[in-house]
């Protein structure tokens, strides 16, 4: 072509001039036709593009449609108080985006809540109980420890000194009101009998002595000097005795055993009660003495050994009564409104987890401490099991409102997901379904269900966590979610 046109702008110059003018005018509408076949590809291109988009957004709101409704109704299936039975036939009836059964397919039924389980853990993994009445209506809760009952504890020392001879009761023993404790030997208490016997004696004389000049001043045998003399030492002896045994009584002698020792000497040929028998009397005066405890209980501490020298009110013995103790608490100056005198209160300790105690406000402090901004609060409990022990920490659970019928249920048994907490209950054939519940309080390692569920219904009481574990694993991993 190109040898051509140079041809002719040899030849024909004008036939040239024509032919390029030709050639120019097709060029020019080159770049025209490329823009259009760019612009129909292009439009083409969007068209299908736009069809395929649009069937995209067609299908991602089908799917949201889809999910939001399954949503829906999996939040009506959670909070959904029907049986079990009536919620197995409505899920039968609900149908998934793959066209079946919702509770039937592996991979949605978890958006209802619903997992399925081998027949196999059944009543070994996973076992089903039912909720049981709870009647608790306690809205505060505190610790404390126990300690015993201060009016009916007692630390057992001599009034006197006095040389341990013998120890009759070790730590742990139950003893009874009256019972022998310890033996001593004092020789001040020796000394202050001696002293009772001899006033005693002479007390006798001076009876003896004043019936005489008595009688002989009735028939002025004697002079008035005599009788009155006579008449002031028979009173000075009484005095004297008196005051004697006032000195035994305060040494922790009773006053029966103090009367038992003057018949002792009364007994004696009433003429033969003089100073020499009165001596020999005092020969057998014991200087022994006993402890003896002052009511029923329990020795919970001992410092005492034989051949021991005990001053007068050194400790020896402390004996408390454990069938009644004390539990004392803090309470916050913004709760003392909470707290009345006749609360009933539960107390529970680590040594008995599954166990709780029940007994009764009887103590509310007047002050309140300035560091803790706290009153102090006593708890009488009943303990003839003597499970508690003085010195334990408690946990106490108050009543401060009417008791009211609740479902209870094993901690175990309630599972967490985010701020819901929710329970299994058993559907048909292997099927559960997740339950939303509210609780309250928890006591004993049991929790109150304040709604929810009802008295007598059949949930999984253990294993609950594994069929939390299915759920999530279908919800993150193996659901409709992961294709």
């Amino acid at each position: 072509m190109v040898n051509y046109c140079i041809y002719l702008r040899m030849h024909n110059p004008r036939k040239t001039i024509i032919l390029w003018g030709i050639i120019l005018f097709f060029i020019s509408f080159l770049p025209v036709t490329d823009t259009f076949a760019q612009r129909e590809d292009e439009h083409a291109c969007e068209k299908s593009c736009g069809e395929k988009d649009e069937h995209i957004r067609e299908q991602t709101n089908k799917d949201e449609n889809n999910h939001d409704h399954s949503t829906s109704a999996g939040e009506n299936f959670l909070n959904s108080t029907d049986s079990g039975h009536e919620l197995y036939e409505k899920l039968l009836k609900k149908e998934c985006e793959h066209d079946v059964s919702i509770i039937k397919c592996d991979e949605c039924r978890y958006e209802v809540g619903v997992v399925k389980v081998d027949p196999s853990l059944l009543d070994e993994i996973v076992i089903i109980g039912k909720g049981m009445p709870m009647d608790i209506g306690i809205t505060h809760e505190a610790t404390g420890e126990v300690g015993p009952n201060q009016d009916r504890f007692v630390i057992v020392s001599p009034r006197i000194s006095g040389v341990v001879k013998e120890v009759f009761v070790d730590w742990g023993d139950q003893v009874k009101e009256g019972q022998k404790l310890a033996l001593l030997d004092s020789i001040e208490l020796g000394e202050a009998r001696a002293d009772y016997l001899k006033a005693a004696a002479m007390l006798k004389l001076a009876e003896k002595n004043y019936s005489r000049e008595k009688e002989l001043y009735g028939k002025n045998i004697t002079s008035g000097k005599h009788f009155f003399d006579a008449e002031n030492a028979h009173e000075q002896s009484h005095i004297e005795l008196n005051a004697l045994m006032e000195k035994l009584l305060l040494m922790g002698q009773e006053e029966g055993s103090i009367r038992q020792m003057q018949e002792k000497l009364l007994l004696m040929d009433q003429e033969e009660v003089d100073i020499k028998h009165t001596a020999e009397a005092e020969k057998h005066v014991s200087s022994l003495f006993t402890l003896t405890a002052p009511f029923d209980g329990t020795v919970i501490d001992k410092k005492v050994a034989v051949g021991e020298l005990k001053n007068a009110f050194d400790p020896m013995l402390t004996i408390a009564d454990l069938t009644q103790l004390w539990v004392w608490f803090d309470v916050y100056e913004k709760d003392i409104p909470k707290v009345r005198m006749g609360n009933k209160a539960m107390v529970s300790v680590a040594s008995y987890p599954e166990e709780q105690f029940e007994g009764n406000v009887t103590y509310i402090g007047n002050t309140i401490d300035e560091k803790t901004r706290t009153v102090k609060v006593r708890i009488e409990v009943a303990n003839h099991h003597e499970k508690l022990k003085p010195g334990m920490f408690a946990r106490v659970l108050l009543q401060v409102d009417d008791a009211k019928s609740a479902v209870g249920l094993p901690e175990e048994a309630v599972q967490v997901d985010g701020q819901e907490r929710f329970v299994f209950v058993p559907l048909k054939d292997g099927y559960f379904i997740r339950r939303n519940v509210i609780l309250g309080t928890r006591l004993n390692g049991y929790v109150k269900v304040v709604s929810g569920l009802e008295e007598n219904d059949p949930v999984v009481v253990k294993g609950g966590f594994l069929l939390k574990s299915e759920t999530m694993k279908e919800k993150f991993g193996e659901g409709c979610g992961g294709h």
